[in-house]
């Protein structure tokens, strides 16, 4: 039997170097374009810390790791650490990759089977996406192995077959403007497909590397270029392009994958970022229309791989098709060969995504699956509300909670079964989006500090400036990303003074709490000796409307006036927190 191209520990190993590499580059450009299923701007950053997880897996490993082991902690790790809907995508690609390759299956067997598993993990896939060009490269690549190659068996032939999936990968890509109405109005290629453009290549450059006896750490494979002009068409690349007699555009631009035609629409489009909901389709399950006020939901579930209730083939397909149930652009990756090994057999692990307007809805299926194993790395963020110069990334165990500090612009990690670390944290902050972030979570929480740039090899963005502020409790963190957004807004403040403007208002504030009934007294209490600006409640779900009306009246009559903010929790109970707020003598000195 032929050697599986993939189990070369010196292939892996530069693959998902460079592969993190490539992305690294080109997330910006792919993250401009992503206007599918959510035109949200994150597809490149999503899938490049995917893989950037994968290639911090690869690279922690022995050096003496075989390529089968390498790719097992590769898939293991974007399993783990995969953000959004393309990142959890990639993923399932990967994972699906890696169990054909260490298994004995040629990468053509492998492609395929990573398109199909890819396709079966997303409840009501659309065309033209990078479901479409994962399948455009495993059917290239089947043709290329039946016969399609040149030349002899062995290095040569592994790469032709490499470069035919390349050039299916790419080909799909170009076709991907017309395929759905988001990119028809926006004139652009799908974001995701492009990305496994890149990773594909990056497979191609490494195998080349690798036939060349040249090594990755040498630093002598070199970049791996999106040669696709993303609005649309096939682009030329440093001038070095040639008229084939087919009107194929050749040379370096044409990439890894050699000749390819140009693609796209005739004549130009000007970029677009309409949202997808600007042109809402008849099934949005199906095709990813999203309202405005939807948020993103993601969680690990992990199990036994003996456990009777479900085998671990079907726990996928029922945790889908809950999540249909609640929302959109569902995606639940995973399962019993997960890429652990024989060293964690026993534990099965499942990545879910959606996209919700009901987030209780959606966190009531977490925690029913919580009773059937561990959920663990919940997080939430608004799908409509980009980062600023600053994201925030908060905790909380409040369910309803963390639907308003979602809206308000924050990452939340919620506290649902397994408490987060700050490992979740950092993950959060990584994804966030932004050069700088605040983490608003209490002290035993808190990861150290980041400054900006640190850890950067793979790419000049590659962790953001995490800056820490310490909020004990739920109504420090309201009161927190209250701060942050006043800061933000006043011009007289540079970024460097953010951190301090919020971290008064959070040490300035009082704080109390208890049985709803003993809250007029506690406020009352709180609000003595100084001027108030703001008092916030925070009732559980068992306080009734008409006492929390009550509380508010009272909160703003012993306050004088008061600004009044109520939010309920979620959590059942009759309690209410409180936190009082001094009014600021002047926004340069902080709270009085």
């Amino acid at each position: 039997m032929q050697q599986p191209e993939l189990l070369d520990a010196s292939v892996v190993r530069a693959w998902v170097s460079t592969a993190a590499r490539a992305l690294a580059e080109a997330r910006a450009e792919i993250d401009r374009v992503n206007v599918f299923p959510v035109a949200d701007g994150d597809t490149g950053t999503n899938m490049y810390l995917t893989i950037r997880d994968a290639a911090a897996a690869v690279h922690a490993a022995p050096a003496d790791a075989g390529g089968a082991r390498l790719l097992r902690l590769a898939a293991r790790a974007a399993l783990r650490g995969a953000r959004g809907n393309s990142g959890v995508i990639l993923s399932e690609w990967l994972r699906g990759l890696t169990v054909a390759a260490t298994r004995g299956d040629s990468l053509a067997i492998a492609l395929d089977v990573a398109a199909r598993t890819a396709r079966h993990a997303v409840a009501h896939p659309a065309p033209g996406t990078i479901l479409t060009a994962a399948e455009s490269a495993a059917a290239a690549a089947r043709h290329a192995e039946a016969g399609g190659m040149v030349g002899p068996a062995g290095a040569a032939a592994r790469l032709s077959t490499t470069d035919a999936a390349c050039r299916g990968a790419r080909e799909a890509a170009l076709r991907s403007v017309g395929a759905l109405e988001p990119l028809r109005v926006a004139g652009v290629l799908d974001a995701g497909a492009c990305g496994l453009v890149l990773v594909l290549r990056s497979l191609a450059a490494a195998q080349r590397a690798a036939a060349e006896g040249v090594s990755e750490a040498d630093g002598s494979i070199g970049p791996v270029l999106l040669d696709i002009d993303l609005r649309g068409h096939a682009a030329p690349s440093a001038g070095e392009t040639a008229e084939g007699d087919d009107g194929s555009r050749t040379g370096r631009g044409a990439g890894p994958g050699g000749a390819l035609p140009a693609g796209g629409p005739e004549g130009g489009h000007e970029r677009s970022h309409g949202h997808p909901h600007e042109h809402p389709h008849e099934h949005p399950h199906e095709h990813g229309g999203v309202a405005t006020d939807d948020v993103e939901l993601m969680f690990l579930l992990e199990r036994s791989a003996s456990a009777a209730d479900f085998s671990p083939g079907a726990v996928a397909d029922a945790l889908r098709a809950d999540l249909d149930d609640v929302g959109s652009s569902v995606v639940v990756v995973g399962g019993a060969e997960d890429g652990t090994g024989a060293d964690d057999v026993e534990r099965s692990l499942w990545q879910a995504h959606v996209h919700t307007a009901d987030l209780d809805a959606a966190l009531g299926v977490a925690r029913r699956w919580a009773s059937r194993g561990a959920v663990s790395r919940v997080s939430v963020r608004h799908l409509a509300v980009p980062p600023d110069r600053w994201a925030v990334v908060v905790t909380t165990a409040a369910p309803a909670l963390a639907a308003e500090l979602a809206r308000g612009g924050a990452v939340v990690v919620l506290d649902l079964d397994v408490p987060p670390t700050a490992a979740d944290l950092v993950a959060a902050a990584v994804g966030a989006g932004a050069p700088r972030v605040l983490v608003l979570a209490p002290e035993a929480l808190q990861p150290d500090p980041v400054g900006p740039g640190a850890g950067a090899a793979d790419g000049p963005e590659a962790t953001p400036e995490i800056v820490r502020v310490v909020a004990p409790g739920d109504v420090h963190v309201v009161a927190g990303m209250s701060a942050l957004a006043a800061t933000l807004d006043d011009p007289r403040e540079q970024d460097a003074g953010v951190p301090d403007a919020v971290g008064a208002v959070v040490a300035g504030l009082r704080v109390g709490g208890g049985p709803a009934v003993t809250v007029g007294a506690i406020v009352k209490r709180l609000v003595a000796g100084s001027p108030i600006a703001i008092v916030t409640l925070l009732p559980d779900d068992d306080v009734p409307d008409a006492t929390v009306e009550v509380l508010a009246s009272r909160a703003a009559a012993v306050s004088d006036g008061a600004d009044v903010v109520v939010m309920r929790t979620g959590r059942p109970g009759d309690h209410v927190a409180i936190g009082v707020e001094p009014l600021a003598v002047d926004a340069a000195e902080g709270p009085a």
